[in-house]
């Protein structure tokens, strides 16, 4: 039997071996980041199981400062003599760099809070077979539907650890559990297809219940059958939650960004104290969130998590930073330094961005909604502008909304520009779900230009 169990290697003694070789070669400063992963993954594609694998990782992430000249090199192996290979590739580096007159040094130590539930060790256990037994039931709960074919699915156990240590006496680690279930599926009836529907939910403590899951995507694929045509005109467009994610974190997210601030790349810039939205509209980035998806101790520059509020009713009242932007800006880090593992330097990265929740059920919302579009998810978000906030994406799936009644489209497209439309905000519900970075319930936006497939 297969789990993610195993004798720890114990890497927080090897950060602090690593960062103690790295000082010792005469640089001004260092900071050892070591990330070890492990994980059981299942796969389906085209109604079957495809695969069954377990992938596990261990590496280091070295920077050292030289004259405020900065090196970065990262290494696969952590044994001694890989270790100082590395410290040397970094110096190296660093001594072939240009100065940079803005480095603020690294962080220092800082009290940290634990958050709830972002390990399990119960989940650590769970087995291979287990694993390879649920995926099972997930594709045998959507074939019953005779209409329905998976076009890809995946179950996902993880465990990591990280730790990190500098020169300045930060010093820490954080073990985390993450599970993760994900399908796109399509419904088919006679010459009829839908669009891929798909969804994902993750949890840090436990498998996520694969019913939901299911049940949410086929009666979302098999309402999708059946298209009706409709004309190009302006009108309210309701998102999903996963459609707010794909929308705002190509824009929003980016005007947030204090580096982007700094640089003078964001609508916000200058702002804050500001009302720029609706009233409506809060934000919270909460890098402590109980269950959240992105929750943790520190970030990746081993700066405290913490709750930032970014808009409140409307008014701009922060931006996210790492230690470097918030040097540039005059500010402190908000704990927003994110890695994409060890082979990467930190970069400003959203926790759990919490969009305060309405009044309203997202049923509300639709049944008040004489003429407009539900829109699941946008193909294409990713080209939007952040800068000026223009957007236009295909919406799908996709109903039209008429009298609180639901039809479905196809190869509708939506455009406008977010940040009017976020000033004009009128109705968000109180049901919500985290996908991705956002907290996200449903939203209903304004005078969106809809525009169906000739």
């Amino acid at each position: 039997m297969s789990s993610l169990i195993s004798r720890e290697l114990n890497i927080y003694d090897t950060a602090v071996v690593a960062l103690r070789k790295a000082m010792q070669k005469g640089v001004d400063e260092a900071e050892v980041f070591i990330v070890k992963t492990k994980s059981i993954n299942t796969d389906i594609n085209n109604n079957r199981i495809t695969g069954s694998y377990m992938v596990t990782e261990t590496g280091v992430g070295i920077r050292v400062v030289v004259g405020k000249r900065i090196g970065f090199a990262s290494t696969n192996k952590i044994d001694i003599n890989s270790l100082e290979k590395t410290i040397e590739q970094a110096i190296s580096i660093a001594r072939a760099s240009e100065p940079d007159e803005h480095w603020p040094g690294f962080p220092q130590p800082a009290d940290y809070k634990i958050p709830e539930k972002i390990y399990n060790p119960e989940l650590a256990r769970v087995s291979e077979e287990t694993i390879i037994e649920k995926t099972k039931l997930m594709l045998e709960k959507f074939l019953e539907d005779k209409r329905i074919v998976v076009v890809w699915g995946s179950l996902s156990v993880g465990v990591s650890t990280v730790a990190i240590a500098n020169s300045n006496g930060v010093a820490n680690v954080e073990h985390a559990t993450t599970a993760v279930i994900g399908a796109g599926i399509v419904a088919r009836t006679g010459s009829d297809v839908t669009p891929v529907v798909y969804d994902y939910n993750l949890s840090r403590v436990s498998l996520p219940p694969i019913e939901p899951l299911v049940e949410k995507l086929k009666d979302l694929a098999v309402n999708s059958l059946k298209p009706i045509k409709i004309e190009q005109k302006k009108m309210p467009v309701i998102l999903y939650p996963i459609a707010v994610d794909e929308l705002l974190s190509y824009t929003l997210a980016e005007a947030i960004s204090g580096d982007n601030v700094v640089r003078g790349r964001s609508i916000l810039a200058g702002k804050v104290g500001q009302q720029v939205f609706s009233e409506k509209l809060t934000i919270i980035d909460n890098g402590l969130l109980k269950h959240g998806w992105y929750t943790g101790i520190f970030d990746g520059e081993g700066v405290p998590m913490q709750e930032t509020i970014v808009i409140e009713k409307g008014v701009v009242k922060n931006f996210l930073f790492d230690t470097y932007w918030a040097a540039r800006y005059g500010g402190e880090s908000t704990g927003n330094a994110g890695r994409q593992g060890y082979r990467s330097t930190p970069a400003i990265t959203p926790t759990n961005l919490v969009i305060k929740p309405g009044d309203m059920s997202s049923h509300e919302i639709i049944a008040e909604t004489k003429q407009g579009l539900l829109v699941y998810g946008l193909q294409g978000a990713h080209s939007s502008n952040p800068e000026t906030g223009e957007f236009s994406a295909v919406a799908t799936p996709a109903w039209y909304i008429e009298n609180g009644v639901l039809k479905p489209v196809r190869g509708v497209m939506i455009s406008g520009n977010i940040y009017e439309c976020l000033k004009k905000l009128e109705y968000i519900s109180k049901d919500y779900e985290q996908k991705g970075h956002w907290v996200a319930p449903y939203i209903r936006l304004e005078e969106v230009n809809v525009i169906p497939r000739c």
